[in-house]
């Protein structure tokens, strides 16, 4: 075949130049394939965990796990400033936050530099470019904290024979970091590597462990991350978390919940007081100090008798935080463990976070009378740090008396309008506050007028997101027309009924559905009451019914081509009309949209093309047409436009199939060739010169046809008396052949013409095209030559 265009194949050749080489010769054997680290395995993904940036560490400063200030950095807390110089000063950190007066946050003095996972970094100038920065952190990179690599450390570099080529030392997490990196990028295997052992790990306890291959360094690892759990606490903070606030013995050894009535509280002078719920004592026997030592920080409690003498002893602090410690001790039988957890509430009342207060609801009816969700009206919006007992009453005495509360406070029918009911709260302690709730019932008045609800209806498609708290009418499509008939489709049937709307006589609006028959949808005929009015979601009522309905989304034809073309696109997912999954059917194809509704489907090889259609229905619905040949011809169908977005495309067809389109821009099937070959056959008109079909000579089919190849994927052909508008493509396919695609089903003799050629000959004035990707195979061919 005589080809132009030629590929070159560049293979990527790893170079480490970053790490120093050792210069004297090392004899080291030939490696198996178990001794290669290999890219993407457990090991290789373990090992980059373990050297990964942990970016967690200074979460109180930053509150980004993807990223870790570089110290030093100033930062003001309520007009508080401080220099934090290493991660052992942010309990300062804490305790300034942790004042009243932190509740502004964190200022810093900019400009400061932030590390990546990765290592890299960056330099940012104000905050709201590190907000940016924290916001895109929405998964939080893989760290093992507990062990760490004693280096340096060295890896055997083989070629794909196995023979060494290169010995790379490496001599901290970023060097190992970004080497297992260049690794994974290595082109396909072509570089191997395999780490010199033995190789020595340092746990958080500061243990070491040598191991000698890498079954035993993977097992190590493992074994590092599932068992570490002390979580590098420092002295200074866990004496500031216990001189915070009280504290609950959530448990100590098997025994749980048996001392958790008693609230500790570390004073500063190495004391401990007690609250029991009811009294407050000082025991001053029981003393406590907190220090740190070569195998972590302690905390040392004695002289403790009789109910709390099971917490003296010398206690590890395993875990800590603002919220819970955990601690061991070690005793001649077992290791006990102790968790505390914070109680702030013990010696604070919740009467500060009510007051007397009006709340309203909408009465329907405008009769004075309605029901009240007081639960929901009157507790849902307290914030309050402090435990309580609420309970309704009707009247002033039988709120004090504790006695006939409601039984069903959010379903609460009031008996006049206004009306005062009486919330009794009560502490732990049994102190108690009543507060006066003041209710109105009021008329349900909307914003909408009766022609804005029927603009509204009229509009796109509906659906009852919720109809008495369910929605099992969801499935259900609604469409208004102008003409008062309702068309509702789902559950394979359609129906029809009446609709109208009119104005209430409390200045309301009222939806009236009638005649609509279809089961379970039956349930909405009748006159519903506007009471929420929104262009895009309808809440009403009827009696003791209630339904929401939802605009489904309406999308013009222009948004969709605009977002469509803007790169290829696979099938995320695929559900057939039959309810079936059969997304893997469409593995692997990437479809190409275009303005003119031409669409090309490739899957390796094989080319796949069609159209794709689009225009508004009378209620604004996107309605299309997508229609392919070809291996892909199977997702062709009508479909609904259900969600449209420049990263996915819902389509929903009139029976059950879904289909869902994800946006991928990582390839391309364009490259300069193919830009190339459509400069040449912009620049004039075309005529065919030879034309071949199941061997046949049918050259003449196309005498006095002239060709305009357009931008826009246009395609023009007319013997001065017929015009034929076809579509094409020049692509690269991935196996890395020319080839032009031709879409026509029309008149002749351009249908003869419809096919996905090899491009087999190019230059500026001549194309030759066959079905088979062989320039001397003569069973089907077009030769274009240039005017």
């Amino acid at each position: 075949m005589k080809s132009l265009f030629k590929l070159t194949l560049t293979f990527l050749v790893f170079a480490v130049l970053t790490f120093s080489c050792q210069d004297e010769e090392v004899i080291i054997e030939n490696p198996s394939e178990e001794e290669v680290i290999q890219p993407g395995s457990s090991l290789s993904n373990l090992m980059r965990m373990t050297v990964t940036n942990d970016g967690a560490q200074d979460n109180l400063l930053d509150n980004s796990s993807c990223t870790e200030i570089v110290l030093p950095v100033t930062i003001t807390i309520s007009e508080t400033t401080i220099t934090i110089n290493s991660l052992d000063d942010l309990w300062m950190v804490a305790e300034l936050l942790n004042n009243p007066a932190g509740n502004d946050g964190i200022e810093f003095t900019f400009p400061i530099t932030v590390t990546f996972g990765n290592y890299t970094q960056i330099v940012i100038e104000n905050q709201d470019q590190l907000n940016s920065i924290v916001e895109e952190c929405l998964t939080e990179p893989e760290v093992i904290e507990c062990v760490d690599f004693v280096y340096p450390i060295s890896f055997s570099i083989y070629n794909t024979d196995f023979q060494v080529i290169d010995t790379v030392q490496i001599n901290s997490d970023e060097e190992l970091y970004v080497f297992l990196d260049n690794l994974d990028a290595a082109n396909e295997g072509a570089v191997l590597a395999s780490l010199n052992f033995p190789v020595t790990l340092v746990y958080a306890n500061g243990n070491t462990q040598e191991v000698n291959s890498n079954q035993e360094l993977e097992t190590a690892i493992n074994q590092a991350e599932t068992d570490c759990n002390n979580e590098g606490c420092q002295e200074e903070q866990v004496g500031y978390y216990l001189t915070d606030c009280f504290w609950t013995i959530t448990s100590v050894g098997d025994e749980v919940g048996t001392l958790s009535n008693y609230y500790l509280y570390f004073n500063e002078d190495g004391t401990v007081t007690v609250h029991d719920g009811f009294t407050t004592v000082a025991l001053p026997g029981l003393n406590w100090q907190v220090e740190g030592t070569t195998t972590g920080v302690y905390l040392f409690m004695s002289d403790a008798d009789t109910y709390l003498d099971v917490v003296n002893g010398d206690w590890l602090v395993t875990s800590c935080g603002a919220e819970m410690l955990v601690l061991q001790k070690d005793t001649d039988a077992e290791v006990v463990e102790l968790v505390l957890e914070k109680n702030c509430t013990t010696d604070e009342s919740p009467f500060s976070c009510f007051s007397n207060t009006t709340v309203t609801a909408c009465d329907y009816d405008a009769d004075g009378v309605t029901t009240f969700e007081l639960e929901t009206l009157v507790l849902g919006n307290v914030l309050c740090d402090y435990d309580f007992t609420p309970s309704f009453h009707v009247s002033h005495a039988d709120a004090e008396a504790a006695m006939n509360a409601l039984p069903f406070p959010n379903s609460y029918q009031n008996t006049s309008n206004p009306e005062t009911i009486y919330l009794r709260i009560e502490s732990n302690s049994g102190a108690f506050q009543v507060f006066e709730i003041n209710l109105v019932a009021e008329p349900c008045a909307t914003d909408c007028s009766e022609a804005d609800v029927d603009g509204f209806l009229q509009t796109c498609a509906w659906n009852i997101v919720n109809y008495n708290g369910s929605n099992d009418l969801i499935d259900f499509e609604f469409n208004f027309d102008d003409n008062q008939v309702l068309t509702v489709t789902g559950m394979g049937a359609t129906y029809t009924g009446g609709w109208s709307t009119s104005q209430s006589a409390n200045g309301g609006v009222e939806v009236v559905f009638d005649n609509v028959a279809g089961p379970s949808i039956q349930a909405i005929n009748g006159s519903w009451i506007v009471i929420d009015c929104q262009p895009h979601r309808l809440e009403m009522v009827m009696g003791d019914n209630h339904m929401v309905m939802e605009q489904q989304n309406c999308y013009s034809s222009d948004e969709l081509y605009t977002i469509a073309t803007e790169c290829r696109w696979e099938v995320y997912s695929y559900i057939n009309d039959q309810g079936s999954d059969v997304t893997s059917d469409y593995d692997g194809i990437l479809y190409s949209f275009f303005e003119n509704g031409f669409v090309v489907a490739e899957n390796g090889i094989t080319i796949g093309y069609g159209g794709l259609t689009a225009e508004n229905t009378a209620t604004e619905q996107l309605v299309v047409l997508l229609h392919l040949y070809n291996s892909v011809s199977g997702i062709g169908n009508y479909y609904t436009v259900e969600s449209l977005s420049s990263e996915e495309i819902v389509l929903s067809s009139f029976g059950d199939a879904e289909l869902i389109f994800h946006r991928t821009c990582n390839s391309t099937n364009q490259d300069g060739d193919t830009a190339q070959i459509k400069t040449w056959l912009y620049e004039g008109n075309w005529e065919i010169t030879y034309s071949s079909m199941d061997s046949a000579d049918n050259t003449s089919d196309y005498a006095n046809v002239t060709f305009d190849f357009q931008q826009g994927t246009n395609l023009i052909g007319s013997d001065g008396s017929s015009t034929a508008n076809m579509h094409y493509e020049v692509l690269r396919d991935e196996a890395g052949d020319l080839r032009m695609v031709i879409d026509y089903l029309g008149i002749f003799p351009y249908w003869q013409m419809d096919d996905d050629w090899y491009i087999t000959e190019v230059n500026n004035q001549r194309i030759e095209l066959h079905y088979i990707n062989d320039d001397a195979n003569d069973e089907s061919v077009i030769v274009f030559e240039k005017i």
